[in-house]
């Protein structure tokens, strides 16, 4: 297996208020893409499971706290 030259797999993108939400969870593919997962999408149908980025305007964005990390 060839490590030259090394592979970067670069960070997800500006996610607007995803960012700082409390109720994101990061998913990483198979092929190491990283997804936005909204939580809220679970219990309430008007937030998508994988909503479209940025995400500029959320009614449910509760920002994330040091205790939720």
């Amino acid at each position: 297996m060839n490590d030259w030259p090394p592979q970067r797999q670069a960070p997800p993108g500006p996610a607007g208020l995803c960012d700082g939400c409390a109720h994101v969870q990061l998913v990483t593919s198979a092929r190491g893409s990283t997804f936005y997962l909204c939580r809220l999408s679970f219990t309430d149908a008007r937030f998508p499971r994988y909503p479209p980025l940025p995400v500029l305007s959320c009614a449910g964005f509760t920002p994330r706290t040091e205790e939720a990390d």
